[in-house]
């Protein structure tokens, strides 16, 4: 089976404020969870990236988590055929073990710093604390914006009565038919996960959407700009598949998470996406795809372009500025871990982490080897 990974993100910074995921991942499911803790640059993401190294090196296929606040740093792995799961549990994601020991453990990376040494450092360390909330408090204020705009834009076209809306329940219908026609429903209980396949970051919008796509032998991309029924066409496509029973992960809009970007249907193969900015994904061929501009009557927003334009503009400006802010808060948590890093021994850290990795391979002798695990048979 070839090795792949999977990128996404569990979390984000929208228009309202910061939203998580992060819950989803400790579900109270039979997946062994490690609960990563501890300061800035105490070695999470570092910890994460080498344990995924070796992993990848034997062969097992990952999901990997990033952080919205930097899109180069994970914020968790996972392995489905060993059922393990390993995240980072800090504020802003504050993740806590419910079922402690048995389903989740948590490793302290805070027993590995001179706490004697960082009390010299107090008021910095308060400082740089505070300075990131107020940056992010103004990044969220800008984003805020940014997603009020956008809602100002689609008011446009809903009031006037621009959008076909008849048109669009009926391609919606035709899409479902021709994804869903020939499906038998599910009898065992479906499950939903809620991700994010892209994120507004310090280093921009980063989207993840190629390496979850990768997979699909059907998909649908539908393009089309704000308010022209995106999120209509593929929201029915993700209640038809509710109602036969299917497992579906569905990815929210990184700006408002109460709308849905893309919907995966992984038994069946099938992706419908929203393959507009600033998630493009090349068309290739058998894709189906929908240009939802098509259900648009322009002459009836024809007298309101300038003001559309103008709405246009004052969204790109206040997400620049979200994201300038971002990015001034990505340099101060910089110079928080430059407090903690000298304090930090990494010696006793990477002999935690090779004793970990060792685990994780371990653990599911019993049973938790899928056929699909390089190791079966050999560990």
């Amino acid at each position: 089976m070839m090795t792949r990974i999977r990128k996404m993100f569990l979390g984000g910074n929208t228009g309202y404020g910061f939203y998580s995921f992060y819950e989803q991942v400790v579900s109270g499911e039979s997946a062994k969870t490690y609960i990563l803790k501890g300061g800035p640059g105490t070695g999470k993401s570092s910890f994460m990236r080498q344990i995924a190294v070796q992993l990848l090196g034997y062969g097992y296929s990952l999901e990997e988590y990033y952080c919205s606040s930097d899109s180069n740093s994970l914020d968790g792995i996972y392995i489905p055929s060993l059922g393990v799961f390993m995240v980072d549990g800090t504020a802003p994601h504050v993740i806590d073990p419910k079922h402690p020991g048995v389903v989740e453990s948590v490793i302290d990376l805070a027993d590995y710093w001179d706490e004697i040494a960082l009390q010299h450092n107090r008021d910095a360390v308060q400082a740089g604390v505070n300075r990131s909330s107020f940056l992010f408090r103004r990044a969220y204020a800008y984003l805020r914006l940014a997603r009020e705009l956008n809602d100002e834009i689609e008011s446009y076209i809903r009031e006037l009565g621009a959008l076909d809306l008849v048109g669009l329940n009926r391609v919606a219908a035709i899409t479902i038919q021709e994804l869903l026609g020939n499906a038998s429903p599910c009898l065992q209980p479906a499950r939903e996960r809620h991700l994010f396949a892209s994120a507004i970051t310090p280093q921009g919008l980063v989207n993840h959407l190629p390496t979850l796509v990768a997979g699909s032998t059907t998909r649908v991309l539908i393009r089309g700009t704000a308010g022209t029924g995106r999120t209509t066409i593929i929201s029915k496509v993700l209640a038809a598949a509710q109602q036969r029973n299917y497992d579906v992960e569905v990815y929210h809009c990184a700006l408002d998470p109460e709308r849905i970007d893309h919907v995966l249907i992984p038994k069946l193969g099938i992706t419908i996406c929203n393959a507009s900015e600033p998630h493009v994904i090349s068309c290739a061929v058998g894709d189906i795809v929908i240009d939802t501009l098509n259900y648009v009557d322009c002459d009836k927003l024809a007298p309101y372009v300038n003001d559309l334009a103008g709405l246009r503009d004052a969204y790109q400006a206040a997400l620049a500025e979200a994201i300038a802010f971002i990015v001034r808060a990505h340099q101060n948590h910089a110079y928080l871990e430059s407090l903690y890093v000298p304090q930090m021994d990494f010696r006793r850290v990477a002999e935690r982490r090779a004793g970990r990795y060792h685990t994780c391979l371990s653990q599911r002798r019993a049973g938790g080897r899928g056929a699909g695990s390089p190791e079966a048979g050999r560990l």
